[in-house]
């Protein structure tokens, strides 16, 4: 397929024969090979080796099949000393034609058919905007309106940094390192041999791999402070998972493509990355001299945490979902399984090699969210920046179907939390009250 604006085409090679030939020879061309029209402006180049007797004798004549599916505008000569012309066309309908090329040279009151090229099959296929284009522009939108309220989040959240843990950690970061470990080594691991036992294409293979070895994704903390888990740690693991992304993403990238038998140059978003590294670091370290000078005003933004948080958490779970119907119709029930699974093993993993470690509860939590919860767009990023249209629509199905299921895996253990927490509560009241009886 031909998907450059510049299509060329070796017309034909005109010999001049012998010196007592009265005309020319040429090179007729049946088969050829099948253009791909996707825009409503095409232009194709048409070259060919013959020497004009006068200057501009020579034009060409484009006979179409279909004039419904493909019309000519206009043929230009490009250049005097050789028969070069340039072909504008438009594209009307979808569908299949033919098209004749022919040179023609003019000589006195006589027209002489130099060459030609016969049944060129020209298929025009209208360029539809892909799911993940649609997606980002109705992303952005939305994302303009709401980033003043995840920036004061993220600045309440550097009100709850307690600057004691941060030392503890600093001096102990065994979670720190059995986050990593999970992310960046484990998961990639599972989700390639998970891909490999349901036979998944390669390209959404692919797309399974690049997300789990994603870092935590932004909503981690936010979780650590709803499931009563470490939220210092988890804000210092979020920072660092993301720097360590720098290094093992391309790694990573580059071990699996292999495996996976995929071939080309994979772009990794250094730039989003560093961003995203920036978009928690400046409004948390704002939060945290907030609290350090201004004690009533980090009073009152952690009072508004939990709220501010929960309109986010819908937001942003509504927003997924609605990206993610986009894709619904490639969605199989392999990738469905492996979404549902790829944050499921996540959490488990991150829990239990803490718990093997004898580590504290909170801290516990907070290892198996960071390892579950995976900033799924950048491998987003990478897809759509490595693959052709096609293949990275195919692609981006794995990040968003994970990005869906780890929000709806997270809420569904929150509620379960927040349940079984007021049931103890309950049985609890219950026993004082028959106790004092």
């Amino acid at each position: 397929m031909i998907r450059k604006l510049f299509t060329f085409l070796v017309l034909l090679f005109v010999t001049l024969g012998e010196a007592e030939n009265s005309f020319l020879s040429f090179l007729n061309r049946e088969k050829t090979e099948i253009l791909l029209f996707t825009k409503t402006e095409e232009t194709i180049i048409v070259t060919s080796s013959y020497r004009e007797k006068r200057p501009n004798s020579s034009y060409l004549f484009v006979l179409l099949e279909d004039p419904k599916v493909l019309r000519v505008v206009n043929v230009t000569k490009t250049s005097l000393d050789v028969t070069n012309f340039t072909v504008n066309l438009v594209t009307y309908e979808e569908g299949e034609t033919n098209l004749t090329i022919q040179l023609w040279d003019s000589e006195g009151r006589q027209e002489r058919l130099i060459g030609e090229i016969k049944n060129v099959k020209v298929k025009v296929l209208k360029q539809r905007k892909s799911p993940f284009q649609a997606s980002i522009h109705f992303d952005r939108n939305i994302l303009m309106l709401i980033l003043p309220m995840i920036l004061l989040n993220k600045c309440a959240f550097g009100c709850k940094i307690e600057l004691q843990v941060l030392q503890t950690i600093w001096k102990r970061p065994l979670p720190v390192i059995l986050g990593a470990v999970t992310q960046f080594f484990l998961m990639p691991f599972c989700g390639f041999l998970l891909t490999q036992i349901l036979a998944l294409p390669e390209a959404q293979a692919f797309g399974f791999v690049m997300t789990c070895t994603c870092p935590g994704g932004g909503g981690g903390y936010l979780f650590a402070l709803l499931l009563e888990g470490d939220v210092t740690l988890a804000i210092l693991m979020t920072c660092a998972s993301t720097l360590l992304a720098l290094i093992m993403m391309p790694i990573n990238s580059y071990i699996y493509s292999r495996m996976l038998g995929l071939s080309g140059t994979f772009h990794i978003p250094l730039a989003k990355i560093v961003s995203t590294l920036i978009f928690i670091l400046i409004p948390v370290s704002v939060g945290t001299v907030i609290k350090l000078r201004i004690p009533e005003k980090a009073n009152f933004l952690e009072r508004i945490i939990r709220p501010l948080s929960f309109t986010l958490m819908s937001i942003g779970i509504y927003l997924t979902h609605k990206m993610g119907l986009m894709f619904l119709e490639t969605l199989s029930l392999e990738v469905l399984l492996l979404g549902l699974l790829v944050p499921a093993l996540g959490l488990l993993f991150g829990y239990s090699i803490a718990k093997v470690c004898m580590l504290p509860l909170p801290v516990c939590k907070t290892v198996a969210i960071e390892s579950g919860i995976l900033n799924s767009f950048l491998a987003l990023a990478i897809i759509q920046l490595s693959f052709s249209q096609s293949k990275a629509d195919m692609a981006s199905v794995a990040p968003f179907t994970v990005a869906m299921c780890s929000g709806c895996e997270m809420l569904l253990i929150l509620l379960v939390y927040k349940a079984k927490k007021r049931w103890i509560l309950i049985v609890d009241d219950r026993r004082k009250k028959i106790s004092l009886v």
